[in-house]
């Protein structure tokens, strides 16, 4: 019996030395990471009812509406699936929209305390959760990575700021949540294509240009928008022990 017990004991310490490498190999293709990605930041739009006044509203919008900067954060999880194939998702932040050109004001008695200039901004920000594919190539330190997949796109508020522009160079801002019924879901398609270097055995950084391009409407109403941005992905990780 004491022996039986001995080597039961024996067996269960062979056991959990040998599971100790494995689970630390496994935890070697986990990596966090956090990112930050200056956005420019547009969108398109979209005759919804076919009629001739949407699309003479978005010939109109066009001529005045413009790109706005805009941004993407978080956290990222990164795991890999095989030597050159990795999944990746997170939890990010985003300001996505646009803005329109400044605008001159006329009144019909021109007065000193009124301004001569206004402009608004439109800023969307959302919780956006990614599912992305990433493909990796090279040797030693540096590695080539390009990636695609979506996001789910969670609207947490939209709002819109005019900036009044006065002839003595003062310009006032003011901030208003939109009464718009803009949709609370979305799906963005995105695509990636950058650098990794490794700065040791559990640290790397990766550059990637990035264009994410929404894939639902933003608003049902007759012009419709799609939003879309373009940015510089940079990202610090570390691999897990």
């Amino acid at each position: 019996m004491r022996k039986l017990f001995i080597f039961f004991a024996a067996l269960s310490f062979i056991s959990a030395e040998a599971q100790e490498p494995l689970n630390q190999k496994a935890q070697k293709n986990i990596s966090l990471g956090f990112s930050f990605s200056p956005d420019y930041s547009f969108r398109s739009l979209s005759n919804n009812d076919g009629s001739p006044s949407s699309g003479f509203i978005i010939n109109v919008r066009n001529g005045y509406e413009t790109d706005k900067f805009g941004y993407t954060t978080g956290l990222n999880l990164n795991i890999e699936c095989s030597k050159h194939i990795e999944f990746q998702t997170g939890i990010l932040y985003s300001n996505k929209g646009y803005q329109t050109i400044k605008q001159d004001l006329n009144y019909p008695a021109p007065s000193p305390n009124l301004p001569t200039q206004i402009k608004f901004v439109y800023n969307f920000h959302y919780l956006d959760i990614p599912f992305k594919i990433n493909f990796a190539t090279g040797k030693n330190k540096v590695k080539f990575i390009a990636g695609a997949g979506i996001t789910a796109n969670f609207l947490l508020k939209e709002n819109e700021k005019n900036i009044r522009y006065y002839s003595n160079g003062d310009n006032k801002e003011e901030k208003e949540s939109s009464t718009s019924d803009f949709e609370k879901f979305n799906i963005s398609s995105l695509i990636s294509l950058g650098v990794e270097y490794k700065l040791n055995e559990n640290i790397f950084l990766r550059t990637e240009p990035t264009f994410r391009y929404g894939l639902l409407k933003v608003i049902d109403e007759p012009v419709t928008e799609r939003l879309w941005n373009l940015g510089l992905n940079i990202g610090v990780y570390y691999k897990l022990k």
